[in-house]
């Protein structure tokens, strides 16, 4: 019988050719050496999917599945279903490791044994040459311990990020894992989910995972958004007694607003501002709600052409 992994990586695989090989290669150098890995292709249409097998042919410690298009919850479920590790580690197909993730997750682990969810500072990749290091609201530089309060911090980059977490096989199972209702907000659903119950430990004194950001301004994804997401009417109750998730739930509504008016849907813009309270906004975030869409279209063009960090968008007023 052979031993439990202390991580099980789950990388789902979607139309990712292009970026499989430097995420599986980022794995692969890892300093940390006690994983198992979990790929699964859902239903993919490309070459993505051969040539993660055949980088993978030589590996110990690699199960590939593979099934008909379900959606990422549903994949990444299936995934650690299929799983042995104590903890599960997340990697999508276009982001990259640096050599030590694992090995900080696995202190951080040890130093905070009792948290449910885990995750180290991160770099978001605008092009292959600008970077932004994520930056969270009202934490002090260098931060590492248990975060005072997950959704307060969380204002302006989320304190957990995909590729940076990692989570205790039983907390995923607690709170029921992925919703595969959810089509693109999965993530921070389940950072909720463990959040309202766990304590949330951050190693933010390096940035050990990169964030793929060169294919999200892309206005044409924009399209997706076509009805108001599950998320944001999920958690109405919880947010009655919590006034940082409160707020944390209006910066999520803020940001679907401005898909919609990028997507020229302004039946779904004014039904999700109806919604929302405009209090928890600042000042710039208030006036860009304001503004109309084709303007919004010019300073989204703007941004993404100069590849500009919006951070100062998204800063509260008060901390």
């Amino acid at each position: 019988m052979p031993s439990t992994p202390f991580f099980s990586v789950i990388i789902p695989l979607y139309n990712k050719e292009i970026y499989i090989s430097g995420a599986i290669n980022s794995l692969l150098a890892q300093t940390f050496s006690d994983f198992e890995i979990i790929l699964i292709n859902d239903g993919s249409t490309d070459f993505g999917f051969e040539i993660a097998k055949k980088k993978l042919s030589n590996q110990k410690n690699t199960t590939l599945l593979s099934q008909e298009n379900q959606g990422l919850s549903a994949a990444r479920n299936n995934a650690i279903g299929k799983s042995r590790g104590q903890y599960i580690a997340l990697l999508d197909a276009d982001d990259e490791w640096l050599p030590h993730h694992l090995e900080q997750l696995y202190a951080l682990i040890n130093e905070y044994p009792n948290a449910g969810l885990y995750s180290t500072g991160y770099s978001l990749k605008k092009s292959e040459h600008i970077f932004h290091r994520a930056k969270f609201n009202d934490l002090p530089k260098n931060f590492r311990g248990i975060v005072p309060n997950f959704f307060k911090h969380s204002l302006q980059n989320c304190v957990a990020w995909v590729g940076a977490v990692c989570f205790p096989r039983k907390v995923f199972d607690d709170v029921d894992g992925f919703d595969p209702e959810i089509y693109s907000e999965q993530d921070t659903d389940l950072y909720i989910k463990i959040a309202l119950i766990y304590d949330v430990a951050l190693d933010d004194t390096s940035f050990s995972a990169i964030s793929n950001r060169t294919q999200d301004d892309n206005m044409s994804s924009f399209s997706n958004k076509k009805h108001i997401p599950k998320l944001l009417y999920t958690y109405k109750n919880e947010e009655l007694k919590d006034k940082h998730l409160k707020k944390y739930m209006d910066y999520n509504r803020f940001s679907t607003i401005i898909y919609f008016k990028l997507s020229s849907n302004q039946k779904l813009a004014q039904k999700l501002m109806e919604d929302m309270d405009f209090n928890s906004l600042n000042f710039m975030q208030r006036i860009l709600l304001k503004l109309p869409n084709i303007v919004i279209k010019l300073l989204f063009f703007i941004k993404t052409k100069l590849k500009l960090n919006a951070l100062k968008v998204f800063k509260p007023n008060e901390t």
